[in-house]
């Protein structure tokens, strides 16, 4: 135990004269000297001794060690009444002695002197200056604690660390401690002169001088800890996966709620789920990833694939671990052996809650040479197998899964057909049922059949297929021949031979590869599997299209991780492997992620078609091999091949495709030059290759050449000779922002044939609008050119991207967007036909309403009318105003200028007062969808500077107002007459406005709003009438909406004027309170009631066209086009989110 005293020692015969401290303290040191002036002394009492230390106000120390029981021997024992009145003083005067204990402890155990070294602060005695120094060092430090968290704060991508968050608690305390010592030095005013002032006790002078000390300290350490502050996220708890939903299937329901259910248990560490080939294991698994109470139990869900597909064993340690650590975000040095590898898993997993869910495991796995710690904390593991002695050996508690039963079957046979018609029809309905039927409740081949016989529409289609599936002895097989008999069937049904070989090459991509889309086809074009150079370009991109369509339908291909990508499931790669090994038109070498060190010998090259080696760690190649009949050839991901022999390529003359990408080369031999018919060369992320050859020319028929990733940062200057070349994908700097960023403009426009090019940017900052400018002026001269994209490190922007039925175009400014034109072969934009212009946003979805416009302009953080956005809004039909910063009213634009417009959103425009003024001609004659959302300064929709022209708005259809916050009327006097076509009226939010329709309007006419279908009025606290000259006339009304309106006490009309009223929503208070002229009025009208609170998500007039009013609120971007809308509130549709393409491929 360890006891702390505080006390004065005296000075000289004073202290004696007053109670012999002094005395008793050289008493207790044993007769050494004492320190002069007044201070303070400390006795730590350890186990059999003490240590007593006294501190002068000289700043000198004495310290002595006592062997000894606990009596104290009468020590005079006080603690002086400025330290009780201070708790923080009492604090700092016992915080040395609690930093010295662990040397004392050890100390006391070795029976030594124990020393206690205090820093010394050299700081003078002279109390403003200590005062004043202490002052001024935690400024400093405030000021350096809230500039790092400024820094903090605007990285979005990673978090504090611990080391971060210590030191700034520490500094927090520091900063409160010592201000309250600099408060009582500056309150203590008359006391200075007394003999209990503050700075009377020298003691508060070295607290405050500790003080000062401990700032500077935190100061030096904040040169260490700003190169700490930020690490990396922590790894997501869970990683939604795709699969399809089992609740509807009791066979395969009831496993997963028994695991659910296991995994509760105290007792159950470890579940296996068992069963043959394609019997859902997977499935069940992908859902028990996906649970919501699984969310609730576990901190983290860790997914990891234990073997390959077709083998008979699991993957080897390191691979596991790999995949591992890269869910565990560890960063692992590459001599990290598999034993260290496993402690940083261990260390990393131990204390945490977790569910490690390992899928298709293939023998015992040894989970603790892996790394995964065994405790008592909840942690579970679930596997899936198909072998049920693996169950045996490594689990708790097993569940097999079964066959479904002929019902569930059928559900999922017609689920995945997705037609009713065909079920439906006599004649088709039963062979469907007898094709279900012949799946015998296997999941997997339910799905595979249904997809390929759901293409078939005539009875004999149906016959023929059912008589070739029948072929097959499927129920007397098991296992994974079954399966393959069974996949061979749906190869077979493939019937078109361009199909299948499109789908056996797809096998030559390594496991669990993600295809790039364009890729793919590139290649099939190459090696002339979508048709001869005879057929036009376009003919072989539209059957591209359509294979790759069709493998997508019937299952062969799956849907990637992102819209670039599909992947090819392991097993049917396996099939597709096994079925070419026996086709005419394919002479595989397949020797993918099997961790090859050496390539297959020089004899095994002889005669190939096609060889794919890649994911190895091959380091070498042959260094001529006779392959004159090879067309392509994939090295990819062996990061090991660092050269390639001087003759590799000599007897490759037939080579169409190459890819070496994710290698180690560093240059190209001579022998490059030889493909003259390559057509396919694939350089993306070889690091250590930072030029092309100046031979590279020679390769005059190549179409496809992908750098990006690469040490080449720029267009190569010497391809110019690539005459034929059609897309190009480069890089453009790198991340640090400080090489020169010169750009070869020049080379583009010598590509002559270019469709496409593709450039990859590592930092937003370096792609600035002159380089936008200037590339798009360079692509504007090529008449084939097709599409522009930007791939920034966590998006993809499609810049230019011309389809043959519309142009998509997203630039920074609409300046860019016409230079781009004019230099086209255009010229002027209304010779674009279909087009769809982003401006200024990098949200390039368009408004949804707006689809059915073939000409649509969206907008964004714009300045200024007389701008070069009027040539383009001229010939727009759908056109979206959002974040302007200084434009008044929407007519600044030129009401000549919007004509053509049909629909129109104007949204968060801070500064727009009115929408349209009412001088001159006819304003917006083809308009017929207006939205208005989140303009706080609108003033009026009309201003009132005269009567509406005839024309004027006369085809307006839709009218919604939101969050106008200061709007006083909505329809200026004369106006409704010429808007008697509006179907759709929403009033939202909108506090100032107190009635609808103006009272002078309906003088005469109860026939206002002849063509109203549905009204919604929301959250409006004045609204005290919708007409106040009473009942009207509504002979479309369908549906009324009404919630928020409190001060609303009477509906425009009776039961006789709504007679096509189908539904009526509104909270039931209001409507209880509402006044009739009769009972019989409500009563009748109460029939048509929806009560309920106001929705938080309102559906506007779902029965039309769908409606678009988002607020998207914008900060200040890195990115070059504009603005990335960081939230949105939706009033009337979801969010307009960025769709899937604009997400960075993985």
């Amino acid at each position: 135990m360890v006891v702390m005293v505080a006390g004065t020692a005296g000075e000289g015969e004073e202290a004696e004269r007053r109670g012999g401290g002094g005395e008793v303290f050289r008493r207790w040191c044993g007769g050494g000297e004492e320190p002069r002036g007044r201070g303070v002394w400390w006795v730590v009492s350890v186990g059999g001794g003490r240590l007593v230390v006294a501190r002068g106000g000289d700043g000198g120390e004495q310290r002595r060690w006592q062997e000894g029981g606990d009596d104290l021997g009468g020590l005079p024992l006080r603690v002086l009444s400025f330290l009780m009145a201070d708790p923080f003083a009492t604090i700092g005067a016992v915080t040395g002695v609690v930093g010295a204990t662990a040397g004392l402890v050890q100390a006391v155990s070795e029976a030594k002197q124990a020393f206690w070294d205090t820093p010394k602060v050299t700081l003078s005695d002279n109390p403003e200056e200590i005062c004043d120094n202490l002052n001024e060092a935690v400024q400093v430090l405030s000021s350096v604690r809230k500039d790092f968290e400024i820094e903090v704060e605007k990285n979005k991508t990673r978090v504090p660390s611990r080391t971060y968050m210590e030191w700034v608690h520490r500094v927090m305390e520091i900063e409160d401690r010592a201000k309250d010592l600099i408060a009582q030095y500056n309150n203590q005013g008359e006391e200075e002169t007394s003999i209990w002032s503050i700075f009377s006790y020298p003691d508060f002078r070295e607290e405050m001088k500790l003080m000062h000390e401990k700032v500077i300290n935190l100061l030096r350490e904040s040169n260490e800890i700003k190169d700490k502050m930020l690490v990396d996220r922590a790894p997501e708890s869970i990683v939604k996966r795709k699969g399809p939903d089992i609740k509807k299937y009791e066979t395969l329901r009831k496993p997963l709620e028994k695991i659910l259910d296991w995994l509760k248990r105290y007792e159950v560490n470890v579940i296996g789920i068992h069963g043959t080939v394609g019997i859902g294991k997977t499935t069940v698994m992908l859902n028990l990833n996906n649970h919501d109470q699984v969310a609730k139990m576990f901190d983290l869900v860790i997914w990891l694939t234990i073997s390959k597909e077709g083998g008979n064993e699991n993957l080897k340690r390191k691979h596991l671990q790999r995949t591992i650590a890269q869910r565990l975000k560890l960063t692992m040095a590459r001599t990290s052996n598999v034993t260290e590898v496993a402690q940083r898993i261990f260390t990393e997993l131990e204390g945490k809650k977790f569910l490690l869910l390992l899928d298709d495991v293939k023998e015992y796995l040894n989970l603790n040479e892996i790394g995964i710690p065994f405790s008592n904390n909840g942690s579970k593991i679930v596997l899936t197998t198909r072998l049920r002695e693996v169950c045996n050996s490594m689990v708790d508690k097993a569940v097999k899964l079964a066959y479904l039963s002929p019902d569930e079957a059928w559900k999922m046979f017609q689920n995945v057909l997705g037609s009713k018609k065909l079920i439906e029809d006599l004649r088709i309905g039963p062979l469907a049922w007898r094709v279900c039927r012949e799946c015998c409740g296997l999941p997997l081949l339910i799905e595979k059949v249904a997809n390929t016989f759901k293409l078939k529409n005539t009875e004999s289609l149906w016959s023929d297929g059912l008589d070739s599936w029948r072929m097959w002895p499927s129920q007397e097989c098991e296992g994974i021949k079954e399966m393959y008999e069974l996949l061979r069937f749906c190869f077979n049904e493939l019937g078109d031979d361009r199909y299948k070989i499109c789908f056996l090459y797809g096998a030559l991509y390594p496991e669990d590869s993600e295809i790039n889309i364009d890729s793919l086809l590139e290649c099939w074009e190459a090696e002339d599997l979508l048709g001869n150079g005879n057929d036009a370009r376009k003919v072989r991109v539209m059957i591209g299209d359509l294979v790759l369509s069709h493998l997508k339908n019937v299952s062969l291909l799956e849907e990637g991780k992102s819209d670039y990508h599909v992947t090819m499931h392991k097993f049917i790669r396996r099939v597709a492997l096994y079925i070419s090994e026996g086709y005419p038109e394919c002479k595989h070498l397949v020797e993918t992620n099997k961790e090859l060190r050496e390539p297959p010998d020089e004899e095994s090259w002889r005669e190939k078609k096609r060889i794919s080696l890649g994911d190895n760690e091959l380091d070498r190649l042959p260094d001529c091999p006779d392959c004159n009949m090879l067309s392509t050839l994939f090295l990819q991901k062996n990061l090991g091949l660092e050269n390639i022999p001087p003759a590799f390529f000599e007897h490759m003359i037939n080579l169409r495709v190459l890819d070496l990408s994710h290698t180690g080369i560093t240059s190209l031999p001579s022998s490059l030059s030889i493909m003259i018919g390559l057509k396919v060369l694939d350089l993306s992320n070889c690091e250590q290759l930072v030029e092309l050859p100046s031979h590279i020319g020679e390769l005059v028929h190549l179409e496809s050449l992908d750098i990006h990733g690469s040490g080449i940062t720029n267009i190569p200057p010497n391809i110019d000779k690539l005459i034929f070349l059609k897309r190009l994908w480069v890089s453009f700097g790198n991340g640090n922002d400080t090489q020169d960023l010169s750009f070869n403009y020049d080379m583009i426009s010598k590509l002559s044939r270019l469709e496409e090019l593709v450039i990859d940017v590592k930092s937003p900052q370096q792609l600035t609008d002159e380089v936008v400018e200037n590339i798009m002026k360079e692509v504007a001269t090529l008449r084939k050119f097709k599409r522009l994209r930007v791939c920034f490190p966590n998006m993809i922007v499609d810049v230019i991207e011309v389809a043959p039925m519309t142009v998509r175009i997203c630039v920074p400014d609409a300046r860019i967007l016409l230079s781009y034109i004019r230099r086209n072969w255009w010229k002027v934009v209304r010779r674009i036909g279909p087009f769809r212009f982003f401006i200024g946003c990098q949200n390039s979805e368009q408004n949804p309403n707006f689809v059915i416009y073939k000409r649509y302009v969206k907008y964004c953080n714009g300045v200024g009318s007389n701008n070069p956005i009027l040539e383009v809004l001229a010939e727009a039909e759908g056109f979206d105003l959002v974040n302007h910063k200084d434009i008044k009213q929407l007519s600044d634009f030129g009401t000549t200028n919007m004509n053509k417009i049909r629909g129109c959103l104007v949204e968060s425009c801070d500064t727009i007062e009115t929408i349209m003024d009412t001088v001159g001609s006819e304003l917006l004659p083809n308009l017929e969808q207006l939205f208005v959302r989140n303009l706080p300064m609108l003033k009026s929709i009309w201003k009132e500077l005269g009567p509406l022209q005839p024309g004027t708005l006369t085809k307006l259809t839709t009218l919604v107002l939101s969050g106008c916050r200061i709007l006083v009327e909505v329809f200026p006097p004369g106006a409704i007459q010429l808007l008697r076509g509006i179907r759709h009226l929403k009033i939202e939010k909108c506090d100032e406005v107190e009635d609808i329709i103006p009272e002078a309007d309906v003088v005469g006419n109860l026939l206002v709003l002849p063509k109203l279908e549905e009204l919604i009025l929301l959250d409006m606290a004045k609204l005290s009438s919708i007409c106040a000259a009473g009942s009207l006339e509504w002979p479309s009304l369908e549906k009324l909406e009404i919630f928020g309106c409190p001060g609303l006490g009477k509906l425009p009309f009776n039961k006789g004027d709504v007679a096509n009223l189908e539904r009526i929503e509104a909270d039931e208070e209001w409507w209880g309170a509402l006044q009739w002229q009769n009972q019989e009025d409500k009563e009748g009208l109460q029939k048509l009631c929806i009560f309920s609170q106001p929705p938080s998500l309102v559906t506007l007039f779902p029965s039309a066209t769908p409606l678009a009013s988002v607020q998207l609120q914008t900060t200040t971007s890195d990115y070059p086009f504009g603005d990335f809308p960081t939230s949105s509130t939706a009033f009337d549709d979801p969010p307009m989110t960025p769709s899937s393409h604009l997400m960075p491929p993985p």
